[in-house]
């Protein structure tokens, strides 16, 4: 056997020792000199960061105490105040609690400020008005220019309309096309409409077989001759399209149907608003009927208007006391439905929805509605006049900044006329709490939970009893209606640009949608961003629809989705998961969960069970022998790891 050759440094004719020479004189010197020169220099910048470090940590210190000191003084303001209900501000004496304090303070001083320097700057240019309005005397192309001679919010909003129309944006005054809801699925997305025929058809069988003739719009588009959908069933917005409510019987419901709402505005769950939404329910039978309207809230901060009417553009013109587009849908969308003068009506929103049913609720009233309720949820009212004869309850979050984006607080109206209450509370905080987190309808529909467990005032326990026993009891029938501007404009995009990266490491919506179809019963599947409120802030929201939903309830299958939708929820600005279940087999039946991180670590899941006049009694009791009562399941911190270890709760 050949013995093994030494090693040697390769290649061999560099390792000569004449080209290994040690060091000049010139380097020598070149060494000298860094050393008398780089360490004093050295010694110098070290000493400099840590003067600038000593100095930075001192105006850290001076400023937390400024933060503690006005943290304290403001939650001494507070206390002398009326106690925001449900929950109470508390004592700044953490972190977290010193944070709460001092964005109340700051979400109360900006209006302030902008009313006061609009004020002032009233003043001080009153001059200069009165002097373009001398100099248009002799000057005709100087009249009647709007220059500064109004500085209140109204104002400024319509001039940021003009402004903006000139150059192409938050154009409206269109006309208003109407359609029911599935009617326009089976004009804008066919295959979703067939599909949900299916679903509520039992005699189509367990398999989906697509309508002959049905029209394909890509290959439309395309014009290429396409074959069929390799995967019918997968297409995204049937599993949300097709699990709608069928009645709303609580104030908590009215903010659920709001989250639903929202999402039908974007049927293919483009992130794109397609259509605006009115749903209209009715509440008894002819010659007794009682209505509650609905309409959703902004789908699209894009300032170029677009085909769904309920976006900047809208906001816009509401807030300087303009009547938009969404408007007039909405006052047509309820003579279409049939309402008849002297049948009471409720109107509720949230956000912009709130908005557009305080609007409408003037307009509706002189065009002879009996409009008698108004229910909203994080909208601001203090510049929308509410006739007399309505009942008003707002809900506010104290540290939300949209319903005190006008600048000013919302009437308290008792004794003449109809009261007009305003609840304002600070919702639980989930991990990670940021603002955008609060304007949220599934954050107003938990605050409206324990509104309703425990009324702040008999003022609210009144109005709500008033309520619940017109509106919230009896036989109901939902009707969905879509709302469009006509003219032939796009869908927008719910933002005009995205500052976060679209790339997503590890598990994505695409392959957890792909691998939960691959289940066993599973028969479509959505996950997608459920945008209820602020266009950055995000709740996750998986729907799938499932051929028995009794295994769903007590085996793995739906872990895989937890698992998931945490995986998602991770890296995501994101503030929960939401998932929903249906069954073919029990159509009447929707089980939902939704899964929030508390502040110590804690895991919140709340499961919902919904029935509805589609269900069967004896399947009612067989899946849920304990009742479907709202559950509510405190999770320790580990609880999803390695799973969700949740079985049916009973």
């Amino acid at each position: 056997m050949p013995s093994q050759p030494s090693p040697q440094l390769w290649p061999p004719e560099l390792w000569r020792p004449e080209l290994w020479r040690g060091r000049t004189a010139l380097g020598r010197t070149a060494l000298v000199l860094g050393l008398v020169v780089g360490v004093p220099v050295a010694i110098a910048l070290g000493l400099v960061l840590a003067a600038l470090g000593i100095v930075g940590a001192v105006l850290a210190v001076v400023g937390w105490l400024i933060g503690a000191a006005a943290a304290w003084v403001w939650f001494a303001l507070q206390r002398r105040a009326r106690t925001p209900y449900p929950f109470a501000t508390p004592p700044p004496s953490s972190r977290r609690a010193r944070r709460i304090a001092l964005s109340a303070l700051y979400l109360s001083l900006v209006p302030r400020a902008i009313g006061g320097t609009a004020r002032v700057s009233g003043v001080l240019f009153a001059p200069l008005a009165l002097l373009v309005s001398l100099v248009g005397v002799f000057r005709p192309k100087w009249r009647a220019r709007p220059y500064v001679a109004v500085f209140t919010l109204p104002a400024i909003l319509r001039k940021v309309v003009r402004l903006g129309r000139r150059r192409g944006l938050l154009r409206d005054g269109q006309d208003a096309l109407l359609l029911g809801y599935d009617d326009f699925l089976a004009r804008a997305f066919p295959q979703i409409r067939d599909v949900l025929d299916w679903w509520n058809d039992p005699s189509r069988g367990d398999d989906y077989v697509p309508t002959p003739g049905l029209p394909d719009i890509p290959a439309g588009l395309l014009g290429l001759p396409l074959g069929p959908s390799p995967d019918p069933l997968g297409q995204p917005g049937i599993a949300a399209g097709a699990m709608r409510r069928r009645s709303v019987r609580s104030l908590r419901e009215v903010l659920l149907s709001q989250r639903e709402i929202d999402d039908l505005c974007d049927p293919d769950l483009d992130d794109r608003a397609d259509v605006g939404l009115v749903r209209i329910i009715e509440i008894g039978a002819p010659g007794s009927r009682r209505w509650m309207v609905q309409f959703a809230s902004t789908k699209s901060w894009h300032p170029r208007a677009g085909a769904a009417p309920n976006d900047l553009t809208a906001d816009l013109l509401i807030g300087g006391g303009e009547e938009p587009t969404v408007t007039r849908a909405a006052l047509d969308t309820m003579r279409e439905a049939g309402i008849l003068p002297g049948e009471p009506v409720l109107l509720a929103g949230f956000s912009l929805g709130g908005m557009v049913a305080a609007q409408l609720a003037t307009t509706a009233t002189a065009a002879g509605f009996n409009v008698t309720q108004l229910l909203v949820a994080g909208s601001p009212l203090g510049r929308i006049p509410v006739p007399d004869a309505v009942s008003v309850l707002a809900l506010e979050h104290v540290l939300d900044p949209v319903p005190r984006i006008e600048g000013r607080e919302n009437p308290l109206r008792e004794g003449a006329g109809a009261p007009f209450l305003t609840v304002k509370g600070r919702p639980p905080l989930s991990h990670g709490f940021r603002i955008g987190e609060l304007h949220q309808s599934t954050a107003y529909a938990d605050t409206a939970a324990a509104v309703e467990a425990d009324p702040p005032d008999e003022r609210v326990r009144a109005l709500l009893a008033d309520v619940a026993a017109a509106f919230f009891t009896g036989a109901q029938r939902i009707h969905d209606h879509a709302t469009a501007r006509a003219g032939g404009l796009p869908p927008r995009p719910s933002v005009p640009l995205y500052l976060h990266s679209t790339v997503e490491e590890g598990i994505t919506r695409g392959t957890l949608k792909r691998t939960v179809r691959r289940l066993h019963g599973v028969v479509a599947v959505d996950v997608y961003q459920s945008r209820s409120g602020f266009a950055t802030t995000i709740l996750w929201n998986a729907d799938l629809l499932v051929r028995e939903l009794d295994p769903w309830l007590i085996v793995a299958g739906r872990t895989a989705v937890y698992r998931g939708l945490l995986s998602l929820l991770a890296r995501q600005r994101a503030v929960g998961i939401h998932l929903r279940l249906q069954a073919r087999a029990t159509p009447g039946i929707t089980w939902e969960a939704t899964v929030q991180r508390l502040t110590d670590g804690r895991w919140q899941e709340t499961v919902d069970v919904t029935v509805d006049d589609r269900a069967d009694p004896a399947d009612v009791a067989r899946l849920f022998p304990e009742g479907t009562t709202t559950v509510v399941v405190i999770h320790p911190p580990d609880a999803f790891t390695p799973v969700l270890d949740v079985a049916r709760q009973r």
